[in-house]
């Protein structure tokens, strides 16, 4: 199997990820665990499995390339806003709503390659990422309606910080690979470098800690700082290697489709004809996405840790 399928692959396993993450979230809110502290405390558990992998079996990828730092840094920052935006949207307003705005960034990501960058996207790219934003957004039911009135204009402002976040994350993280930066390393800087941000704006000895007194809220905790962000953001990095980041960006597009398949067979919730049909849109864009065989970011080989 091709190394651009395989990446391709990761990207959907990490779309599978964050979707149960999602669910696993939404019991912790319902539980007054607030989106800032939950999205802080993600990081920290995240960081703590993988630093202490780093510093007991691999030393050598603690420090980063110096030309990679800042792509680096910028990416840790990316990932505090991204974690946030998203947090505070689904908070605020339909989290069919919030999910359709996130999945913007590969659209973002193409129209930022396409003013700015040196490379051409492929047409089929494009088509690629217009299937994937429409299939997300019958998906998440964004278009069904809901209650009369405005919405709420933080929560849309966040829904659109966290596309703009998310897609800064995925073209950071390739451009450390660029660079020469290990994913690994990107990582683990990027963790450090969020959780560092997180401890000046919301000081960890403040953390409600007592919450955890609660087995519901503890695991919850954990399993978003685990499944929902150490193993989909070690996928993601690690694809950047093969795929650029816009079809990265829009393979994970497959999340609101995963989110909806774990809520019918988990959660008993029906799916609409709609939702079948943006089902189908959005794997149709990830196929095109490899038809189109974009060319990889031109990173540094370098083995992988195991």
């Amino acid at each position: 199997m091709r190394p651009t399928v395989l990446a391709t692959l990761a990207c959907v396993l990490a779309a599978t990820c964050w979707a149960a993450s999602a669910v696993i979230a939404t019991g912790a809110f319902e539980r007054g665990m607030t989106p800032e502290r939950l999205a802080e405390s993600r990081v920290v558990t995240a960081l703590v499995p993988l630093g202490a992998y780093l510093l007991l079996a691999r030393r050598d990828l603690v420090r980063p390339p110096r030309a990679a730092l800042p792509a680096i840094v910028a990416f840790g920052a990316s990932l505090v806003v991204v974690n946030f935006a998203y947090y505070l949207a689904i908070s605020r307003v339909p989290v069919g709503v919030a999910i359709s705005l996130q999945y913007t960034a590969p659209v973002l990501i193409l129209a930022a390659t396409a003013l700015v960058g040196r490379r051409s996207p492929h047409g089929i790219v494009w088509l690629a990422g217009g299937l994937t934003l429409a299939g997300a957004t019958l998906v998440s039911g964004a278009l069904a309606g809901g209650p009369s009135g405005p919405m709420d204009g933080i929560g849309l402002a966040a829904g659109i910080g966290s596309a703009i976040s998310y897609a800064a994350y995925l073209v950071t993280a390739e451009l450390a690979g660029s660079r020469g930066a290990h994913p690994v390393t990107t990582l683990f800087i990027g963790f450090v470098v969020a959780a560092v941000i997180w401890g000046v704006v919301l000081p960890y000895w403040d953390w409600p800690f007592e919450m955890l007194a609660d087995p519901q809220i503890a695991w919850r905790v954990v399993a978003v700082g685990l499944v929902g962000t150490l193993l989909p953001f070690a996928l993601s990095v690690a694809a950047l290697r093969w795929i650029s980041s816009a079809i990265a960006g829009i393979a994970t597009t497959t999340e609101p489709v995963l989110a909806a398949a774990l809520a019918w067979l988990f959660l008993q919730q029906a799916l609409s004809a709609p939702q079948l049909v943006g089902g189908a849109l959005v794997v149709a864009g990830v196929l095109a996405a490899q038809l189109a065989r974009a060319p990889a970011p031109a990173a540094t080989p370098v083995e992988i840790a195991p």
